[in-house]
C-alpha cells in the first residue's frame, strides 16, 4: 500500500484560507486579510506545538494509518474528518478514517491514544460524543469502530461499540476488556512466536585489523553478519530478514553482548535476544503482535528522546513492516502465527 500523492501547498492552503475566511470574512484580494491569515496560522501553530495532548494524539492518528496499511488487509484508507461537509443532520461528527478491507467491507474508525499509567483505569467515551459519531456512520450505513493505542504498552485494540461497557453518561473500556474483545485481526494483525534464542553476530573482516583500546573498546570493520534461531544458523534470505526484524522490533530483550575471540584474535560480537519468561511446556515463545512491531518502527521515525519530532512521515507503510506470508512456517526459523479472535461474551 502506498500513499496517494497530493499537492497540499497548491490546494490545501487556499482551502484553509477559504475555510477561515468564512469565520473572519476574509477577501482573497485584500492584503490585510492575507496578512491576518498568515499571522493567525503562525499563532495557531505555536499554540499546537505547546499542546502535548494534541501533538501526541495527532501523531497516533497518523500512526494508525501506517499500522493499518502495513498489516496487509486494507485496500483503501482515507482520512474522513477533513474537508467541508453539508448535512440535513447537524448532530454528527466525522470519525478519523474510512477503511475498505480487501474483502470490500467498509469501516469507519475513530482513533484514540490512551497514556494512562494504570491499565485498570477505565478509558471513557462520552455518550453525546459517541452519538454524533454513530449518526455520521448511520448516514453512510457503515459500521463504526474504535482503535485505541495503549502507548505505554505499545498495543493496539480495535473495538465495536458493543464491546464497550455502558455507564450512566459514558461508555468505557479498560485494558483487559479491550484485549478480550480486540478485533485488530480484521486489519491483518496477528501474534508471532518462534523458538528462543535469536542471535545476531557481527563478524570482523579478517582483512581489516581490529584495534582494542585500554578500556576495552573495539574498532573493527564488519565483514559478515550471521543470524541464528535456537542455535541454528539461518541461510535463507527471507528467514534472515524476518529474524532481524523480530530482534529489532519484537518484545524479547537483548541479554547483553559478547565479544568473540579465536585465542587472542578478536573475531566479532554477538547479541542475544530472548523472552523474559520462556514457557516450560512448549518450545516457542511469543515475540509480539505485528501491530506493535510496526508501531515501534514508526516511533523511530517520529519520536526522539521521548519527544515528538514529526506527526507523520513520507515513508510508505510497508517500510515499517516485514512481509510474512500467512502460511509461512520456516525451516530454520520456525514461526507460529496466532490470529486472535474477540470474545464478545467476556465479562471481566
Amino acid at each position: 500500500m502506498k500513499r496517494v500523492k497530493r499537492d497540499p501547498e497548491k490546494f490545501e492552503v487556499i482551502d484553509l484560507f477559504t475555510a477561515m475566511g468564512l469565520k473572519h470574512n476574509y477577501k482573497l484580494s485584500v492584503q490585510e486579510d492575507v496578512d491576518h491569515f498568515i499571522k493567525h496560522i503562525s499563532s495557531s501553530l505555536k499554540s499546537s506545538q505547546d499542546n502535548p495532548i494534541l501533538i501526541y494524539g495527532k501523531r497516533v492518528e497518523s500512526l494508525f494509518a501506517h499500522v493499518a496499511g502495513a498489516l496487509g488487509q486494507c485496500q483503501f484508507i482515507k482520512q474522513e474528518d477533513s474537508g467541508e461537509t453539508f448535512s440535513s443532520e447537524q448532530n454528527i461528527l466525522a470519525p478519523d478514517y474510512r477503511v475498505i478491507l480487501n474483502n470490500g467491507q467498509q469501516i469507519f474508525i475513530e482513533v484514540k491514544n490512551c497514556h494512562f499509567p494504570n491499565i485498570k483505569s477505565p478509558y471513557p467515551f462520552n455518550k453525546k460524543y459517541l452519538e454524533k459519531l454513530e449518526n455520521y456512520a448511520n448516514i453512510h450505513s457503515i459500521p463504526l469502530m474504535f482503535a485505541i493505542y495503549y502507548s505505554r504498552s505499545n498495543k493496539w485494540f480495535l473495538l465495536s461499540k458493543s464491546s464497550l461497557l455502558e455507564q450512566k453518561t459514558r461508555y468505557v473500556t479498560d485494558f483487559v476488556n479491550a484485549m478480550a474483545k480486540n478485533e485488530m485481526s480484521l486489519l491483518g494483525d496477528r501474534t508471532i512466536a518462534t523458538e528462543p534464542n535469536l542471535v545476531i553476530e557481527l563478524i570482523a573482516d579478517d582483512n581489516k585489523a581490529a584495534s582494542i583500546d585500554e578500556v576495552g573498546q573495539v574498532n573493527f570493520i564488519i565483514g559478515d553478519v550471521k543470524l541464528y534461531c535456537a542455535g541454528r544458523e539461518l541461510s535463507d534470505d527471507t528467514e534472515k530478514s524476518i529474524a532481524f526484524y523480530l530482534m529489532r522490533f519484537g518484545n524479547w530483550r537483548e541479554q547483553g553482548n559478547e565479544a568473540l575471540f579465536d585465542g587472542k584474535t578478536f573475531k566479532g560480537v554477538r547479541f542475544t535476544f530472548s523472552p523474559d519468561f520462556p514457557p516450560e511446556d512448549q518450545i516457542f515463545s511469543m515475540i509480539g503482535e505485528l501491530s506493535s512491531m510496526i508501531s515501534s518502527a514508526y516511533n523511530e521515525e517520529t519520536i526522539y528522546e521521548k519527544s515528538v519530532i514529526a506527526l507523520d512521515t513520507k515513508l510508505e507503510p510497508s517500510v515499517f513492516s516485514i512481509e510474512i506470508p500467512n502460511d509461512f512456517k520456516g525451516r530454520k526459523l520456525p514461526l507460529w502465527q496466532f490470529i486472535i479472535k474477540p470474545n464478545p461474551d467476556f465479562k471481566g
